[in-house]
C-alpha cells in the first residue's frame, strides 16, 4: 500500500469509528502528521472513488456517502487491525478467483493471500458448474495458502470453513445461516452462497490450498437468471434492505482467515463435531442424492468421521456419500 493510500485508510478508519461521525480537520492532520491542506487533498482523492463528505464548522468532517461497489480502502477500513492478516488483492474483474489464486501459488506468490473480485467472467462451482457472478452485487473471493499439513486433514476442511462462516454471519448479522452438505450456505431453504476447495497434494503434505467462496449480498429475485429464481437468496432479501458490500466483505474476510487459522493450529475434529449438528440443514430430511451409480433416496443422518454424508435408505440400509449433489425431497 502506498503512503497516500495509507493516509486515506487512516482518515476512513477515523471517520467510521467516530461516535457521531464527525472528526475535525485538525485532529486528522495531527494524527497523520501533515497539514490540513494535505488532509483535504486525501479527501479529494477519496471523492474520486465515490465517497462524499459533509463538513460542518466546529465539528469537522463526516462521511455522507460511501461507494456502492467493492472498494479496497473501505473494506480495509472496516477490518480489525492485525499484524498477521493475509494480503488482500482487489480486482475489478477476473475469470475466476480460484483460478487466479491457483496461478499465483504456482508462480510462488507469497501466501497467505485473498483474491477479491468485483466480478467473475468464468466463476466455477463444484463439478465444473458455472457460478453466476454479476458485478457489484455479490462477493467473490478466494483464499490462497501453503499449509504444509498432512493431506488427511483436508477431509473436513470445506465443511469446517462453511460452519465457521455461517457462525460468523449468525453472530454478526443475527441470521441463522445453515450449511448444506457438501459445500453450500443456506437460509430458509434457499442458497445463500457456495464454496469450492481445491488443493495440490504431495505424497505426505498438503502443499497448496485454495478456498473459494461466493456470497449473495445485494442481488434480488428480479436479478436472478430464470434457473435460479426461487432457489437462491441474498443478504439483502433476508434483511429487507441493501447491505454495505464492503462491510460484509470485511466480515467474510475475518471469518475465512480466523477459520483457516483455527484449522492450521491443530485438530479441528472435536470442535467441528460439536458445531456441525447446529448448522446441518439436511439431518433428518428425506433427500435424493445424485451419484455415479444412479440416484438414491433416504434420510440424511449426519456425517461419518471423514465428512461423508450418512444416508439411511428406504430399504433400511446405511450408505455413505463421499461426494455428489443432494436435494431435499418434500414429503
Amino acid at each position: 500500500m502506498s503512503h497516500s493510500e495509507d493516509h486515506s485508510l487512516i482518515i476512513l478508519k477515523a471517520l467510521l469509528e467516530a461516535k457521531d461521525g464527525f472528526v475535525s480537520g485538525n485532529a486528522l492532520a495531527e494524527q497523520l502528521g501533515v497539514s490540513r491542506v494535505s488532509v483535504w487533498g486525501r479527501m479529494e482523492q477519496l471523492r474520486s472513488q465515490g465517497f462524499e463528505f459533509e463538513a460542518i464548522r466546529r465539528k469537522g468532517y463526516r462521511i455522507s456517502k460511501k461507494p456502492d461497489s467493492l472498494n479496497a480502502l473501505l473494506t480495509r477500513a472496516y477490518l480489525k487491525e492485525s499484524e498477521d492478516s493475509p494480503e488482500l488483492l482487489f480486482l475489478a474483474t477476473i475469470d475466476s478467483t480460484n483460478d487466479h489464486a491457483s496461478r499465483l501459488l504456482a508462480n510462488d506468490y507469497e501466501a497467505p493471500f485473498l483474491v477479491i473480485s468485483n466480478q467473475q467472467t468464468l466463476g466455477r462451482g463444484r463439478m465444473g458448474r458455472t457460478w453466476h457472478s454479476p458485478p457489484s452485487s455479490n462477493l467473490y473471493m478466494s483464499f490462497g495458502s501453503r499449509p504444509y499439513v498432512q493431506p488427511n486433514r483436508m477431509q473436513l476442511f470445506t465443511l469446517w470453513m462453511g460452519v465457521y462462516v455461517a457462525r460468523h454471519l449468525w453472530d454478526k448479522l443475527g441470521m441463522m445461516v445453515g450449511v448444506k452438505w457438501p459445500n453450500d450456505l443456506f437460509f430458509d431453504g434457499k442458497k445463500l452462497g457456495g464454496m469450492l476447495t481445491e488443493a495440490r497434494v504431495d505424497a505426505d503434505s498438503l502443499r497448496e490450498l485454495v478456498f473459494g467462496i461466493g456470497l449473495n449480498v445485494n442481488q434480488t429475485q428480479h436479478d436472478w437468471p430464470k434457473e435460479l429464481k426461487g432457489s437462491a437468496t441474498s443478504l439483502r432479501e433476508l434483511c429487507g434492505e441493501e447491505q454495505d458490500l464492503n462491510k460484509t466483505a470485511a466480515l467474510l474476510i475475518e471469518a475465512i482467515y480466523n477459520g483457516y487459522q483455527a484449522f492450521l493450529a491443530g485438530n479441528i475434529r472435536s470442535t467441528f463435531e460439536d458445531m456441525w449438528p447446529e448448522f446441518d440443514i439436511l439431518k433428518g430430511q428425506l433427500i435424493e442424492a445424485e451419484t455415479r451409480n444412479g440416484n438414491l433416496q433416504g434420510i440424511a443422518s449426519g456425517l461419518d468421521n471423514r465428512g461423508s454424508l450418512i444416508l439411511k435408505t428406504e430399504e433400511g440400509t446405511i450408505t455413505t456419500l463421499n461426494s455428489g449433489e443432494v436435494h431435499i425431497k418434500h414429503r
